[in-house]
């Protein structure tokens, strides 16, 4: 599933966003998933957002507050469109299964559809979405790797997944820039690096807000965009 940054902002805008948001139902006309970050930004822009999109008679599945590449690996498995808002420098608001061209022709041309007061679309929540991705992973995958990892969670709701994730598979996790809810940049990869290298650590994680986790084992860095592949990748480790 393709996922592309549709909106940026260095300044909070919600009339921006019920613009974009009333674009968005305009071309989905139908279920659309919202998730977001930790930040109170990212909550009032989710609200405007949704505000737009149900103008336009479509509903919203709200999952809530879950790390981009969860609800990545929750759209493989749903078959609608999907909506990320989250803050990295700015608001950001990330789009998957929706044609970001025709919704910026929309937006410019202000040709949106709207929807009779008895049309208006609903929200309906889902706030377990993380714990039932969390719940396939681990039932999924037996294994213990009885390592030590360094994992930088980039201010991200990445530090949701844990302990979960290093209880079902003996990874002691050390975390930092774990505080999801904080505006100041999260310390620079710089620091991640030197303090892997300098800890007796068998291996990295970084979990970008982009919804790339970034793997760093002995000077090789990989990259998944799934906590599936990333799990498949770890159980390899096994061997070594």
């Amino acid at each position: 599933m393709y996922w592309m940054e549709l909106y940026s902002s260095e300044k909070f805008n919600p009339e921006e966003l019920a613009l974009l948001g009333r674009a968005i139902g305009t071309v989905s006309q139908g279920t659309i998933v919202i998730g977001r970050d930790g930040r109170a930004i990212s909550r009032y822009g989710k609200r405007a957002l949704a505000v737009g999109i149900v103008s336009t008679g479509s509903t919203i599945m709200d999952v809530r507050l879950i790390p981009l590449v969860a609800l990545k690996d929750f759209g493989k498995k749903k078959d609608y469109p999907f909506v990320y808002v989250y803050y990295h420098g700015g608001v950001k608001v990330e789009i998957s299964g929706i044609d970001a061209e025709e919704v910026e022709t929309i937006l410019e041309k202000r040709t949106f559809v709207e929807a009779a007061p008895s049309d208006i679309g609903a929200t309906v929540y889902y706030p377990n979405a993380l714990e039932d991705i969390l719940h396939d992973v681990i039932k999924h995958y037996n294994f213990k790797l009885d390592m030590k990892a360094l994992v930088d969670c980039m201010n991200t709701p990445a530090v949701l997944l844990f302990p979960r994730i290093s209880e079902k598979f003996s990874i002691n996790v050390d975390l930092i820039n774990d505080m999801m809810t904080s505006y100041l940049p999260p310390k620079p990869k710089e620091v991640f690096l030197q303090k892997l290298a300098k800890g007796s650590y068998d291996f990295g994680l970084r979990f970008r807000p982009d919804g790339i986790i970034e793997f760093y084992k002995d000077g090789d860095v990989k990259k998944f965009d799934s906590l599936w592949s990333l799990m498949d990748y770890l159980s390899s480790l096994i061997t070594w």
